[in-house]
């Protein structure tokens, strides 16, 4: 069974400082990377799916300004991280470390910055994780939900100013947003280290597939409009038909089209691609032994209709040496590989 859930945690530490009538106070002048008075840490639960989930951590620094940060947690049920994105997350046993990539090092007072990840789970039990600590100071004040809804996509790395596709036409930063899976996700953390600004940087669509996006106000949807509200409605959106083994109909695909639509500016470009294919005879257990080929055949079916409008941009792929142990998703090469990919489809 698949479950989509969303879980927030939101995690605050504050060191209040006062000083009494008539005492004298010292100032103590400290590293921008030692001294902080205090973080806020949300945490939550994108999609959850057996044996893995897709989680997204925002990050708001509430004492003296960083230029590098460390974020370190306690996973409690075994979890593990599988993969990352704008930061470096490793693991030993339960505890997780997230360091700073190159571009959302420094965090001003009261700066945010977000992160995502992709884990394991024992299909049992996925509590938050606890002792979370920003460069070594606790984060462990109290916990509940956010008045508000949390920042739910990652950042995405340095905006240089609008691309040029290669046809020539313009294609300005942030005006390409897309839905998808895990692979969507591989895709658009390659596509930003690889140069690419039309395209949205990854945004926690992990272990999301076509059913996720049937519902136009899903939580997958919800993370999409997390970034309209950073970005404005996208000029264009590519739509992954990603499965798991039960597959997904045409009709499906056309709800997700559609939802696309409505999501995106008036009169939005659409483009439209399946799932990465693999190599001969390659499985991804995952989608099962023909999924990649029915997400890349409903694709074509989609761009084939003239009722629908889109583009059919052709196939991903990613050779048995670009995939990690799951054989599903791509490892660091082929995440480049798929970015580079991506380039040449749309800039």
């Amino acid at each position: 069974m698949r479950v989509h859930i969303r879980r927030v945690v939101t995690v605050v530490s504050v060191a209040a400082l006062t000083a009494a009538a008539g005492m004298a106070t010292a100032a103590v002048a400290m590293t921008a990377n030692a001294a902080t008075a205090g973080c806020r840490v949300t945490y939550s639960v994108s999609s959850q799916w057996p044996g893995g989930f897709g989680a997204n951590v925002s990050v708001t620094d509430l004492g003296d300004p960083l230029t590098s940060w460390t974020l370190t947690w306690s996973f409690g049920a075994g979890q593990q991280v599988t993969q990352a994105w704008n930061a470096t997350v490793t693991q030993s046993g339960a505890q997780a470390t997230a360091r700073n990539v190159s571009w959302n090092g420094s965090l001003a007072t009261n700066g945010n910055t977000s992160f995502g990840f992709n884990g394991s789970w024992n299909n049992s039990s996925n509590p938050a994780p606890v002792n979370f600590a920003l460069n070594g100071v606790a984060c462990n004040g109290g916990t509940g939900q956010p008045s508000t809804s949390p920042t739910t996509g990652p950042t995405t790395g340095p905006t240089t100013g609008p691309t040029t596709s290669p046809t020539g036409g313009p294609r300005p930063a942030h005006s390409m947003g897309f839905i998808g899976c895990s692979m969507a996700e591989n895709t658009a953390q390659g596509y930003v280290a690889d140069g690419g600004t039309r395209m949205w940087g990854p945004y926690g669509t992990g272990g999301l597939v076509v059913q996720s996006w049937t519902d136009p106000n899903s939580s997958a949807w919800q993370l999409f409009d997390g970034q309209v509200g950073r970005y404005g409605r996208p000029t264009a959106v590519w739509v992954q038909i990603c499965v798991f083994t039960n597959g997904a109909t045409y009709d499906e695909v056309k709800r997700l089209i559609a939802n696309s639509r409505q999501h995106a500016a008036s009169g939005a470009t659409i483009y439209i691609t399946g799932q990465p294919q693999y190599d001969a005879g390659h499985v991804c257990s995952l989608a099962g032994a023909n999924g990649p080929q029915l997400t890349d055949s409903l694709a074509r079916q989609a761009a084939a209709d003239t009722t629908q409008n889109v583009v059919y941009s052709g196939q991903f792929h990613l050779a048995n040496s670009e995939v990690v142990s799951d054989g599903c998703h791509a490892n660091t090469a082929g995440q480049s590989s798929l970015g580079r990919q991506a380039l040449a489809f749309w800039g």
